[in-house]
């Protein structure tokens, strides 16, 4: 029997004026189960599509002009990827970051597989090629490697799009906002951070269906790409307490059998993936850890603006333990509100106040660090107004760093660069525009509306 999904205009304020405009009102194919070919799953991958085609235009004149000088600033296509290509040796051997005579990789262990991967697949490819892939080292950094990790980015973010359709439950489309999110458009070819998105999103799935041990997998796998995965333990267990302390006996329930369960899964994934890396270069396994630990205010961060208007920049121990301090401090108010809300709260969105919490407090703010939120976001069942809002300022700070290095390396007349306040005012921008969204999912919390999806819901079955 087909399931009628509930349209989101009729509880969007936003797309219900938007509906009237551009569609009119919801029809038949807001059906879960319906013939024919344009089902929801294939309307968001095509969707998804577009957005991977919009990321590769976004990126298209450092394709054609390499990611050489202030271009790559200006155009808006700087790529960790394609810089890291040459300063961390892969054009010289795929495997640099596991040899002691290259430059170390300063990434968890599975990003330091997957990297080294696509560099390894960059030179057979070159072989086969008869030498025109690595060609593009000389003035053009690395545009095959570039493009392998792109494709690989590109699949990653379709993971991403089902896991969150899934996870949405009776209202899959809210995946769109994954589909076609600009912070994925203007992140995507940066970094490897799509990668650690789709584990945690498929993670999050399988809590929401109770299959705990696997969801400590992707879980694991997530953690080896970056650490931000590890929050989703935190979340699990205010859930677990809340319902210990208010003896919760209900099917949807989380219990600490189950959080052990989330635990394991994730422990034995690590250990899976980071041991071989430990035992082949126990100091390139510890090199993201070392600096992480060690370094100073970063790009973007609250501590590095704080310095820029003081003129005085903090040390990398004070940034530290001030930056740990406030975020353990987080975790505690997101605990206790947990412990307090008149409903039971929903995983996602306390996983969202944890992972925003990182976000503000952290060293630095890469700019596709944005990528992180975006399916929590869209799982949280906030309206699109402020969705839009959030993006917004994102995009404002994407720009605005971008500039504000260009601004840095160009010899160009001052008037003709961007304002250092201007970039200080998008950086306080990105940080109150997740302030923001915090602000709302905790006002949900204790003032329950049908906006967010039902604690009882489960997610579809494919």
């Amino acid at each position: 029997m087909s399931q009628t999904v509930q349209p989101l205009s009729s509880v969007d304020p936003t797309l219900r004026h938007l509906s009237d405009r551009w569609g009119g009102p919801a029809g038949s194919r807001l059906r879960t189960q319906r013939t024919g070919f344009w089902t929801i799953t294939r309307i968001l991958l095509a969707m998804t599509a577009v957005g991977v085609l919009l990321a590769l235009l976004a990126s298209q004149y450092c394709r054609i002009n390499g990611w050489g000088g202030t271009g790559v600033y200006h155009w808006g296509c700087y790529s960790d990827v394609s810089a890291l290509w040459g300063s961390r040796d892969f054009a010289q051997h795929p495997w640099a970051p596991f040899h002691p005579d290259y430059s170390h990789f300063e990434y968890p262990a599975l990003t330091m597989v997957l990297a080294s991967a696509l560099a390894a697949l960059t030179h057979g490819t070159d072989a086969v090629l008869g030498g025109t892939g690595l060609a593009y080292w000389e003035g053009r950094s690395g545009l095959l490697y570039w493009d392998l990790t792109f494709l690989a980015g590109s699949l990653a973010w379709f993971l991403l799009t089902w896991a969150v359709m899934k996870a949405a439950g009776p209202r899959p489309w809210q995946a769109a906002v994954v589909a076609l999110s600009p912070a994925i458009i203007l992140g995507l070819g940066i970094n490897w951070d799509i990668f650690a998105a789709a584990a945690l999103a498929l993670a999050m799935l399988l809590c929401l269906r109770q299959q705990w041990l696997w969801a400590g997998v992707a879980m694991g796998i997530g953690v080896s790409l970056k650490l931000y995965p590890l929050f989703l333990l935190g979340a699990v267990f205010t859930l677990a307490l809340r319902a210990y302390l208010r003896k919760e006996t209900d099917e949807h329930a989380v219990r600490w059998a189950d959080l052990g369960r989330l635990a394991a899964g994730g422990v034995v994934a690590w250990l899976t993936l980071n041991l071989p890396v430990l035992l082949i270069s126990g100091e390139a396994w510890a090199e993201f850890y070392v600096f992480s630990a060690e370094r100073g205010a970063g790009w973007s961060s609250i501590w590095q603006v704080t310095g820029v208007l003081s003129g005085e920049q903090m040390s990398a121990e004070a940034v530290s333990f001030w930056s740990t301090a406030l975020f353990v401090l987080s975790c505690a108010v997101v605990l206790l509100i947990g412990l307090t809300t008149p409903q039971r709260p929903q995983l996602v969105p306390l996983l969202l106040l944890i992972v925003a919490a990182f976000m503000i407090f952290n060293k630095v703010y890469s700019p596709q660090f944005m990528i992180w939120l975006v399916p929590l976001i869209a799982l949280a069942g906030l309206k699109l107004r402020d969705v839009l809002i959030w993006h917004g300022f994102q995009i404002l700070h994407f720009w605005a760093i971008w500039m504000h290095l260009a601004a840095r390396v160009s010899e160009a007349d001052p008037q003709h660069l961007f304002d250092e306040k201007l970039y200080v005012a998008a950086v306080f921008g990105h940080l109150f525009s997740t302030v923001y969204l915090c602000a709302l999912v905790i006002r949900k919390f204790y003032q329950p509306t049908a906006s967010l999806l039902p604690a009882s819901s489960k997610p579809s079955v494919p």
